[in-house]
């Protein structure tokens, strides 16, 4: 267990180094084969010891360690039992993050790397200390591996640390230049705190259904906007999108912006997503953005993602009228 408890302390400094958590607070989680290591209650994680961490099974017994777990061990615990493929999850105190959504309700994003990491991100109210209602938190974080705690902090979670701890550190930076943004404007911090308002009721499809396809196409070429950006950046290549559940998948042939064909292949394309029902549901949507699905993890892509970067205008174009064809 050593090695893991290093990579545990390791972390745990990082986070107090750069300001993520203070004093006694935070806490953190790694699933391992013989069970999952926490850190204790009240213990202090810019100076965390061996001792402080403990092995607890799926019920939070006690197998190896003395102490208590974390109050928060019922957070850890049910999001290790929800998502079996998460070995690690970070809860933090970062002041910036806290601060941002004390005031305000939706968070901009204003770098690249942050919107194909982030996403739109969620906020989960809290009215106690420590997390007791979790299954909010659980469905929150079914649709992003970040969710804010309001009044709290953040939960991260990963297959490894680096990709759980960047997730946090990408959200601190950019909850602190929406605060020195607001700060420089005449907007008030007491600014309208409610979230966006969700969409009219529309029409839904059956996922990737032929009336669901044309109605994708459609949107797509009667759209000026998308058709100008199509011709201006060239979007020329296949575009396939496949459900692993049914094995159903399309793929738009894409020319010049335009859909000129919409086939059945899943192979040889330029690009390629697979994903769940569920999860493609969501991003169809627009529960859950299409990059940011590629980059947690929740879906699989292959292709040249040089173009894909270069095609990124017209895409998030394309993803925005697509909401105008949820599915059931």
């Amino acid at each position: 267990m050593d090695k893991q408890k290093e990579q545990i302390i390791y972390w745990a400094r990082r986070l107090n180094e750069r300001g993520l958590v203070s004093a006694r607070s935070g806490n953190i989680s790694l699933k391992v084969d013989e069970g999952i290591l926490i850190t204790s209650h009240d213990c202090y994680l810019g100076e965390l010891s061996y001792e402080d961490i403990l092995m607890v099974d799926s019920k939070g017994n006690v197998l190896e360690g003395k102490g208590e777990a974390t109050s928060e061990k019922g957070l850890h615990l049910g999001i290790h039992s929800k998502f079996p493929h998460v070995k690690v999850v970070l809860h933090s105190h970062s002041p910036y993050t806290v601060a941002f959504f004390h005031y305000f309700g939706r968070l901009d994003i204003f770098s690249f790397e942050a919107k194909f990491y982030l996403g739109e991100i969620k906020v989960v109210p809290q009215e106690t200390p420590t997390v007791t209602h979790i299954a909010p938190v659980l469905e929150a974080l079914a649709d992003s591996n970040i969710v804010v705690l309001g009044q709290h902090g953040v939960v991260s979670i990963g297959q490894d640390f680096k990709e759980a701890f960047s997730l946090i550190e990408l959200l601190e930076e950019q909850a602190k230049i929406n605060l020195i943004l607001k700060s420089q404007s005449r907007t008030a911090l007491a600014a309208d705190r409610e979230l966006p308002q969700e969409p009219g009721s529309l029409k839904k499809y059956k996922l990737l259904s032929p009336a669901h396809i044309a109605k994708l196409a459609e949107l797509v070429n009667n759209d000026p906007q998308a058709q100008e950006l199509g011709r201006k950046y060239d979007l020329t290549c296949r575009l396939a999108v496949k459900d692993q559940d049914s094995g159903r998948a399309v793929c738009f042939h894409y020319q010049a912006g335009r859909i000129v064909k919409v086939s059945e292949e899943a192979e040889g394309v330029d690009f390629l997503i697979i994903g769940r029902a569920d999860i493609l549901k969501k991003v169809f949507n627009r529960k859950l953005d299409a990059f940011v699905a590629s980059t947690q993890g929740k879906v699989k892509t292959k292709g040249d993602f040089t173009k894909m970067s270069r095609w990124y205008p017209v895409l998030v174009r394309t993803f925005k009228l697509w909401e105008q064809a949820p599915v059931e």
